[in-house]
């Protein structure tokens, strides 16, 4: 029996080969189609702001735009738009000399992400700096993040444990200071992060505990995990 014969007979008329290459159809495009929804949602803000874009002193399309490709993905594009937003916003006589905190955010999170640890650092202290109706607990974790990448754990912990204190449900952040912490070499810090994110991700509700599983398992494989980004 030829491989046609079989594949004919016993694979396209086995439902589990129809569900298996559905799942598979489905995992393989998913990328693409994530892309071109991203694609279309910005062609479409893009088209709606145009106007506003070409105003020069508009600096809350440019944040949008950033924000739209930091989705994304496009680190760079967004650095470059959350970059003239602030910029903007420092320039308008609109925003008094204050550039708002989710501004200094983004920008932070998308020099972050370009690996541009020493000017993450900074804007993300700005950002700590400014009015912030919510709290500045994304902004210190940030913080943290890019300390520690820029070869300060010391410091990182501390950014850490103050960005704990605004929010204890982050669970990564508990991963994070005891990634900190065992580089220091405070095994007894490493240990209170770990038993502490246990008694959290236990108590958070099932829709409020992101990606839960993950920093299960990054702290179960905590001698390895520990040396990753």
């Amino acid at each position: 029996m030829s491989f046609w014969d079989w594949f004919s007979v016993f694979a396209l008329r086995n439902i589990f080969f129809w569900w298996i290459a559905f799942i598979a159809i489905s995992v393989v495009s998913y990328p693409l189609v994530r892309r071109f929804r991203l694609w279309r949602s910005k062609r479409r803000f893009l088209e709606s702001q145009s106007g506003r874009l070409a105003n020069p002193q508009n600096a809350d399309v440019r944040f949008q735009l950033a924000h739209l490709h930091g989705e994304a993905g496009s680190w760079r594009r967004a650095e470059e738009h959350a970059r003239d937003a602030v910029r903007v916003a420092r320039e308008n006589p609109l925003f008094e000399g204050q550039v708002p905190y989710h501004y200094l955010l983004l920008f932070g999170q998308a020099l972050y992400h370009r690996a541009r640890y020493g000017e993450a650092v900074e804007a993300f202290q700005k950002a700590i700096e400014a009015k912030a109706e919510r709290g500045h607990g994304d902004a210190k974790f940030g913080l943290g993040k890019a300390l520690f990448r820029k070869g300060e754990p010391a410091k990182a912990v501390d950014a850490y444990r103050r960005a704990l204190e605004e929010n204890q449900s982050v669970l990564e952040l508990y991963f994070r200071l005891a990634q900190a912490a065992a580089v220091l070499g405070k095994e007894a810090e490493v240990e209170g992060a770990r038993a502490e994110f246990r008694r959290v991700a236990a108590t958070l509700p099932r829709f409020a505990g992101r990606h839960r599983f993950r920093w299960r398992l990054a702290f179960f494989f905590f001698p390895l995990t520990r040396h990753l980004a």
